[in-house]
């Protein structure tokens, strides 16, 4: 079982391995998912098609993708096409587009994902002849990009189980490293601005390098992106820069920093990194900061509640410990019992007319009525105590009883001598 606990929305990448396998089923054989308008303004002569193929699960960039997320990205083509460039995760040119798939699961976790993916003649801004060559002869490697709902399971692992954005799914070089930068500028590049100090630290910006300056709040922004770990070393440069530097007009003053150079958005944007690449965990830094017994998750909160609702019922003080609280719950239920086993008692003896009997020879027994009636009220209270009762008026076993009760009671009483009849002659 995965326990659910949500971590960020993050970016993922996914290569497809399987690409122009004869093992692989046709295009045909692999349902069409996107809408019929979307097909028809897609579809044109000499388009080509094929069928790429991941097991399920599988591994992918932070995380494990799940049967569940290939499922939401099957639902996703119903309503769109994904699209895909030729030129890699960076190009913003559609030229294929997925139209369809079909998850085919071999037991209840494990199983294939077929995508069918259709080639036009023409790309987004020039021929797609090439492409479909290579494609045919095997060669382009492609990579699914996706905003995934990542949750960690029972086994401290990513798992991906939801697609939350519009996937993407590019041709990439083979064997490249899965990075990019969030526009084209190059690493070094951003390093070196950083070393010539031209840093925005409070700017908001969509871009990690615009106008000649390295934005500081959009590494921050990355951290929760692929390009997390490029977003990582930029903010440790930017902070090694304020630890050498904090005088020039690029680098104000920050009274948050601390020893390490790192401010309190820093930090958290490198905490938050470390968890999704499944590097620390939670328990790990609370250990770490000893707050492990300050980390409380859904059913300590439960527990917490019902401890109040415990007190609150009892008349204790919010703050009275565990223990307290069990030994005064046990006491109301202690004193509960015996006042419901009284009540029981008298109901019981209301129906016998009495606990005992009294015999000819003037002595005293257990009345079976009596007896009898506790056993069937034990354990009952109120509407139910009532009702048991009433329905003890008319069960065979009581009728029974009280007539024989009542025979007792004669022979008891006719076998009395009156003081009268001691004086009478014989």
């Amino acid at each position: 079982m995965i326990a659910r606990i949500k971590l960020y929305n993050q970016s993922s990448r996914l290569r497809l391995k399987n690409k122009a396998s004869p093992d692989l089923p046709s295009p045909d054989k692999i349902p069409v998912l996107i809408p019929p308008k979307a097909l028809e303004a897609l579809q044109t002569d000499g388009s080509y098609e094929f069928v790429e193929a991941v097991q399920v699960p599988t591994e992918g960039t932070g995380g494990t993708y799940t049967a569940d997320y290939f499922n939401s990205i099957l639902d996703y083509m119903k309503l769109y096409p994904i699209p895909g460039s030729k030129d890699g995760h960076e190009s913003q040119g559609d030229d294929f587009y997925t139209i369809g798939g079909e998850l085919q699961m071999q037991s209840a976790t494990d199983g294939v994902c077929y995508l069918r993916v259709m080639v036009p003649p023409e790309g987004w801004n020039c021929s797609n002849a090439a492409l479909i060559r290579s494609l045919k002869a095997g060669i382009p490697e492609l990579s699914l990009i996706s905003e995934v709902d990542p949750i960690r399971g029972n086994d401290g692992k990513v798992y991906f189980s939801k697609e939350m954005g519009r996937p993407r799914n590019d041709i990439v070089p083979q064997g490249a490293m899965e990075q990019s930068i969030g526009n084209s500028v190059d690493e070094k590049e951003i390093m070196a601005l950083i070393d010539q100090g031209a840093i925005d630290m409070e700017s908001e910006s969509t871009e990690l390098v615009k106008n000649g300056k390295v934005f500081r709040k959009a590494a921050v922004t990355l951290q929760s992106t692929s390009d997390k770990a490029l977003a990582g070393r930029v903010l440790n440069a930017i902070a090694g820069k304020q630890k050498n530097c904090g005088q020039c007009a690029q680098c104000p003053k920050n009274d948050t920093k601390e020893k390490n150079g790192m401010n309190k958005d820093e930090l958290i944007a490198a905490i938050k990194a470390a968890i999704a690449n499944n590097q620390v965990t939670l328990e790990d830094i609370a250990s770490a900061v000893g707050l492990q017994n300050k980390l409380r998750n859904a059913t300590d909160e439960q527990r917490a509640k019902l401890a109040a609702a415990i007190a609150d019922a009892l008349s204790l003080p919010p703050d009275t410990s565990p223990d307290d609280l069990i030994k005064a719950a046990q006491a109301a239920f202690a004193e509960a019992a015996s006042s419901a086993e009284s009540t029981v008692e008298a109901a019981a003896n209301e129906l016998a007319g009495g606990k005992k009997l009294k015999n000819a020879d003037g002595t005293e027994s257990d009345n079976p009525v009596y007896i009898y009636a506790l056993d069937k009220l034990r354990g009952k209270r109120g509407k139910m105590l009532n009702s048991a009762s009433e329905a003890l008026k008319v069960d065979p076993v009581m009728v029974s009883l009280r007539s024989k009760q009542a025979d007792t009671r004669i022979v008891a009483e006719s076998t009395v001598i009156k003081p009268a009849e001691m004086f009478m002659e014989v």
